[in-house]
């Protein structure tokens, strides 16, 4: 029986379908919006690949024949996990691989905040250059200070933030680190600060959140938090937007309770042209950009044939994130376990 791999893509954006067919394969790449549509496409594959495209439990139930969903994206809320693996599905992802590029940009937002480089972007261009400490110059600069001494507090500590610690530390700020799912040796040994969100939030000049969206994360930051930092502090997020609440965060922007936020991602995308955070002069927004490089957009687009040739060959995915699916896979799909 032929092996076949089905890519829900209604996106538009490609992956480098020529690895996958390579593998030997019945390949088909369709657009699927709704449940129905990924069920009728992909109900008898053995691989289904997705981007955004709904993969619910309803969705999962429906595939007979599938052993991987995997994502060409570190994202996989779309996907039911929970579901996937109660039907002996492995469900894999891109995790880490844009770590680099994330924390990069992170710390570009960090440094655009604090030299306040888009402000005097838009003096220069409006024709004003104070290059004497005059009185309208000093009132643009008021606010910029030296990094060094100053503290970032990190909102989870993965391979995101550990990079982005690293960048810090080299500009020579302390680094607080909230994270209770992570173990303090490693935070000892990296040598951050580890402690409760409550004391992050009031003592960090910058405020970056590098966590997934998961239940426990939704809405984590709101009003109530907002108005336990800094005036004078940033907000920077380059993970998902819904960790923070965009309603309350807009109240704490024009009330002053924050100095200001750099936004990568925001709760819905691409963004409305009637969002009241459009209308502000302290937020940066940079369109969910963080993860790419082009590097990092030819592994994402390597990775799901990479993934799809371990399940063919008998080996769990390498960057799976249900690691506790490993029985009933080995159950439903194999008489020998395969090997990690």
């Amino acid at each position: 029986m032929e092996f076949k791999v089905v890519y829900a893509n209604s996106s538009k954006i490609g992956i480098d379908s020529e690895a996958i067919l390579d593998l030997g394969v019945v390949y088909i790449e369709k657009p699927a919006n709704t449940e129905e549509e990924v069920i009728s496409l992909a109900h008898d594959a053995d691989v289904l690949i997705v981007r955004g495209e709904p993969c619910t439990r309803k969705v999962i139930e429906n595939l007979k024949s599938c052993k991987l969903i995997v994502t060409p994206k570190v994202g996989y809320e779309n996907i039911d996990v929970v579901a996937a693996t109660e039907m002996g599905i492995c469900v894999a992802n891109t995790g880490g691989m844009s770590a680099m590029e994330v924390s990069e940009h992170a710390m570009a937002l960090l440094l655009t905040c604090a030299r306040k480089i888009i402000g005097l972007d838009k003096m220069i261009r409006s024709g004003e250059w104070h290059v004497f400490h005059g009185p309208e110059m000093r009132q643009m600069w008021q606010g910029i200070s030296r990094l060094h001494g100053q503290t970032l507090g990190i909102i989870g500590f993965g391979p995101v933030s550990r990079l982005l610690a690293l960048k810090a530390k080299a500009f020579g700020l302390n680094i607080l680190i909230y994270d209770p799912h992570i173990s303090r040796i490693i935070m000892d040994v990296m040598g951050v600060r580890p402690v409760e969100l409550t004391q992050l939030l009031k003592e960090s000049d910058y405020v970056s959140i590098n966590v997934p969206l998961t239940q426990e994360t939704y809405h984590m930051l709101g009003l109530s938090e907002f108005k336990l930092m800094k005036p004078t502090a940033y907000l920077i997020n380059t993970a998902r937007g819904a960790v923070v609440n965009e309603e309350e965060l807009n109240q704490a922007l024009t009330r002053g309770y924050i100095a200001g936020a750099a936004l990568d991602v925001l709760e819905n995308e691409p963004i409305s042209m009637d969002n009241p955070l459009l209308k502000l002069e302290n937020v940066i927004f940079t369109g969910h950009s963080a993860h790419y490089s082009d590097e990092a957009w030819l592994e994402q687009n390597q990775q799901p044939a990479v993934e799809i040739s371990r399940i063919m060959s008998g080996k769990y995915p390498w960057k799976w994130v249900n690691p506790e699916v490993e029985k009933k896979y080995a159950a439903r799909w194999v008489s020998n376990k395969p090997s990690l």
